[in-house]
């Protein structure tokens, strides 16, 4: 990933790794409060970003959050409501 080029960046510089499951209680299938982290390799340095949101946030507003992060500035994704409110 290192040595491929993407324009003057490499494909490991623009690359986010999500890590996490979409489910916090497997037995009772709870979608609720589930725990997710997401791994940045930019420029050799890997960075780690734990993002917490409110009860009841739709998964796709942690998706939405690390798309702006990323530099995609959609307004939407999926069910979002909203990107506001991640830390």
């Amino acid at each position: 990933m290192r040595k491929l080029d993407e324009g003057g960046t490499s494909l490991l510089d623009n690359s986010m790794v999500l890590y996490g499951g979409s489910l916090s209680d497997g037995n009772r299938h709870t979608e609720e409060n589930c725990r997710w982290c997401s791994l940045t390799a930019a420029k050799a340095r890997s960075n780690w970003l734990r993002l917490r949101a409110p009860e009841k946030t739709p998964m796709c507003n942690m998706l939405l959050a690390l798309m702006h992060r990323m530099g995609v500035q959609d307004k939407s994704f999926g069910d979002s409501t909203g990107a506001e409110g991640l830390s």
